[in-house]
């Protein structure tokens, strides 16, 4: 039972790694410091893992975490002069946040749906240019196409995804 739990707690910590990450460095002013802060909030939530109540939103409890840590980090960087953020400011930009994660995630959604109703073709551009980092040059060698009818094809691909995406969250349906 204990290793089950541990287990499906590991799995919504990665789970939403990027969500917090894109939380956290909403919050933060750089890179560095979000992974930082990032960390010690992987560290905070397994630390305090019994406290969390299976069946309630896993974000919600992990970005209250993160905005604590946020605040933690803040707090040791007010020294600074140069720091401008205050912990109303950063009340405000935390809510602004949370509901870019949620988007975030149907976005992400939207994205898996309309991937799947590609043509095998535009898929293995896509494959080929995103996920495997290929150069223009080498996908158009790799599918036997010109580079400019290559970026041509990934320009339509990534405009017809955009507006895919956007209809679906604007509308809500996935």
């Amino acid at each position: 039972m204990f290793r089950s739990m541990t287990f499906d707690f590991a799995e919504q910590i990665t789970a939403s790694q990027q969500r917090l990450y894109g939380y956290i460095h909403s919050l933060v002013d750089n890179s560095a410091a979000a992974w930082d802060v990032l960390q010690e909030t992987n560290l905070v939530l397994w630390r305090k893992q019994a406290e969390f109540q299976p069946g309630t939103k896993f974000d919600a409890w992990a970005f209250a975490v993160a905005r604590f840590q946020v605040l933690a980090f803040l707090r040791d960087r007010q020294r600074d002069p140069m720091s401008l953020m205050t912990p109303e400011l950063l009340e405000t930009v935390a809510k602004e946040a949370e509901l870019e994660a949620d988007e975030f995630d149907q976005r992400l959604a939207a994205l898996q749906k309309c991937r799947e109703h590609l043509p095998e073709h535009g898929r293995n551009l896509l494959a080929l240019y995103y996920e495997k980092g290929r150069s223009v040059k080498q996908v158009s060698e790799d599918l036997r196409m010109g580079v400019e009818a290559v970026k041509q094809a990934l320009f339509r691909l990534r405009r017809g995804l955009h507006d895919y995406i956007e209809a679906r969250v604007a509308h809500r349906t996935l």
